[in-house]
C-alpha cells in the first residue's frame, strides 16, 4: 500500500472504529508500569478476562518486585494459574523482577528500548507499557493487527516485531495515539482471520488483499 493510501486508510478507521475505551481490561488499564510489564507478562495466550483475574489475585499478595520474589514459585504459580502456561510465565516473573532491581533499582524504565532489555517483555509489550504507562506514541501490535497490516499492506513483516517497526515509519504521527483500538476492532469485526468480510470493508479500495485473490 502507498504510503499516501495509509494515512487514507487510518483516517476513515478512525471515523468508523471505535478508539480508546476506558473499559479496556488487562495491560492497557494497568495501574502502574510494573502492574502494566506484569499483566502483559501474563497477557500471552491468555484472554482479557483471564489475565485481569490472575493479576489481581498476584497483586493482592505482592505489589514490587520485592515483593514478588518474597512469594515461592507455588504461590505465584497458583495465583496466576487462570492465565495458563503458568510454570513459565512464573519463572519469567522471577527474572524479571530479578533484573529490575539489579539493573533498574526496581523502577520500570520509561522507553521502549530499555523496556525491550529486561526478560520476558518483547516488542509488544514494550510498546503497551510505553504507550499506556508512559503515554509515548507506539502502536502496539498483537496477532490481529500483525494480521491487518500484512493482509492490507499497511505495514510489512512477518513476525510481530516487524509489523511494528515498519507500521512505526508509515503511520501518522497523529494516527499512533488511538490506531491499536482501530486496527484491533477492525481486525476482530471485519478483516478476520478466516472470514474477512471484504464486502462490508471501508478501506476494502485501499486494500493489497482483493487484488491479490481476482
Amino acid at each position: 500500500m502507498p504510503l499516501e493510501d495509509v494515512e487514507t486508510a487510518l483516517r476513515i478507521l478512525s471515523e468508523v472504529m471505535p478508539g480508546d475505551s476506558r473499559r479496556a481490561r488487562g495491560p492497557k488499564r494497568a495501574k502502574s508500569p510494573f502492574r502494566s510489564c506484569i499483566s502483559c507478562m501474563l497477557s500471552a495466550q491468555s484472554l482479557d478476562r483471564n489475565t485481569a483475574q490472575a493479576t489481581t489475585a498476584l497483586f493482592k499478595l505482592a505489589r514490587s518486585p520485592r515483593g514478588m520474589l518474597k512469594l515461592s514459585d507455588e504461590q505465584i504459580a497458583q495465583a496466576i494459574r487462570p492465565a495458563g502456561l503458568y510454570n513459565m510465565k512464573t519463572r519469567n516473573i522471577r527474572k524479571f523482577c530479578e533484573q529490575l532491581l539489579e539493573d533498574y533499582d526496581g523502577v520500570v524504565p520509561d522507553t521502549r528500548d530499555e523496556l525491550i532489555k529486561l526478560h520476558g517483555i518483547g516488542r509488544k509489550c514494550a510498546d503497551l507499557v510505553a504507550h499506556f504507562a508512559f503515554g509515548e506514541p507506539h502502536i502496539a501490535v498483537d496477532t490481529h493487527i500483525r494480521r491487518v497490516c500484512q493482509r492490507t499492506g499497511l505495514a510489512a513483516g512477518k513476525v510481530e516485531a516487524q509489523v511494528a517497526a515498519s507500521l512505526d515509519e508509515r503511520a501518522p504521527d497523529w494516527a499512533k495515539p488511538e490506531a491499536h483500538f482501530w486496527l484491533l476492532n477492525f481486525g476482530k469485526r471485519i478483516c478476520k482471520s478466516r472470514t474477512p468480510e471484504c464486502p462490508h470493508c471501508p478501506i476494502e479500495h485501499l486494500c493489497n488483499y482483493p487484488r491479490k485473490t481476482v
